[in-house]
């Protein structure tokens, strides 16, 4: 038989989707960037190859992609050097290594539900306990409510801005009670911030400025299309890195090396990357929430920040359904319910696809939902 702790993970609702699509459907599922990465990036991934960068690695990662990762966070907090950063076989395997190595048995995490898939068994993986917080009318975190839900064994507070699955970008007020909660509470902030550079309107605020009390977990697979090198990295106060790199030894050993020196060589490429297809992004995101909108019984916030729209719709029929009957009809999304409990009769579409898919898409949408 295997584990108890294997058992107590719940099947991805997302991947069931997937798998029920045929070849030909219209993705408005994914959460990956639909261009390729830059040719420098894509050149240097084949220089670091060919100089035979074939090598296990430092666990923490090479120091010259560490210390380019320092001067980028530095504009949220200056004293951040290398010493604070960790490469990470991805963002997903930085967020399991945080979780591993700041909580055990008995500890209570606050999470925000709808929020990404990874929150409530990176918890439970860890032996804690995962607590929902829920979000108001604009995805916003509900305050009071976090207040309410913290007791002696709370120990984390889990935040992700841009969110997946939202689009909502923290604004300064909630930036700000939140920093407050965890410096009053004595709290681990995790965050989730692998959006940032996905933003339409407002800003960043990134948890780096609180760097004593935070993880803040990072990727490049958004900043160069790169989804597929699994690369990531976090930053942590230095009497935490140590602890953190020897949970990834035993996780990965390394990151993977011939990326590391593929994106240290062409890290500032990332910006001119970015000032690319934000403008596309932005384009992408209004057809999709004005198509949404246009759906008898949807109702779409405008997303702030990331790829995402999570639109509320009024039928009365269960996300998961709706979501498989919108497979069934040729167009791939995600149920509300793969982000928690309060997901329901709510959808995530992802605009990383072409403004003809978005169109096409969700003129199917539309049909299936005015048959219903």
């Amino acid at each position: 038989m295997v584990s108890k702790r294997v058992l107590s993970i719940k099947p991805s609702g997302i991947r069931e989707i997937f798998e029920m699509a045929t070849v030909d459907a219209i993705n408005l599922g994914l959460g990956e960037l639909d261009f390729e990465p830059p040719k420098e990036a894509r050149d240097a991934y084949k220089e670091a190859l060919d100089q035979d960068r074939n090598r296990y690695g430092p666990t923490k990662g090479i120091d010259p992609l560490r210390r380019l990762v320092a001067g980028k966070v530095q504009k949220y907090r200056p004293d951040i050097t290398l010493d604070n950063v960790i490469i990470t076989a991805s963002g997903t395997q930085g967020t399991m290594a945080a979780f591993q190595t700041l909580f055990e048995d008995g500890d209570e995490v606050l999470i925000p539900e709808p929020g990404f898939v990874l929150y409530e068994p990176d918890s439970i993986l860890s032996d804690a306990v995962p607590v929902p917080y829920p979000l108001d009318e604009r995805f916003q975190p509900d305050i009071e409510a976090i207040k309410e839900r913290i007791t002696s064994h709370t120990k984390g507070l889990v935040v992700n801005s841009p969110s997946n699955p939202t689009g909502a970008v923290l604004t300064r007020e909630s930036f700000q009670a939140l920093k407050d909660i965890a410096q009053d509470h004595d709290l681990w902030v995790i965050s989730d911030e692998v959006y940032e550079d996905y933003i339409y309107s407002g800003e960043h605020y990134s948890f780096n400025e609180i760097i004593e009390r935070a993880v803040v977990l990072n990727s490049f697979s958004k900043s160069f299309a790169v989804t597929g090198w699994r690369i990531g990295y976090l930053t942590a106060p230095l009497d935490l890195v140590n602890y953190i790199s020897n949970m990834q030894y035993h996780l990965v050993a390394c990151p993977p090396t011939p990326p590391q020196f593929a994106l240290a060589k062409v890290f500032q490429v990332q910006e001119e990357f970015i000032k690319k297809v934000v403008p596309i992004f932005d384009k992408r995101r209004k057809a999709m929430v004005d198509g949404l909108n246009d759906i008898k019984g949807f109702h779409c916030h405008m997303p702030e920040g990331a790829f995402y729209a999570f639109p509320s719709y009024s039928q009365k029929i269960s996300s998961r359904d709706l979501a498989r009957k919108l497979v069934a009809n040729g167009v791939i999304c995600a149920p509300g319910t793969a982000f928690g409990e309060r997901g329901e009769n709510h959808l995530r579409f992802s605009y990383a696809a072409s403004e003809g898919n978005i169109a096409n898409g969700l003129a199917i949408v539309k049909k299936v939902v005015e048959s219903l």
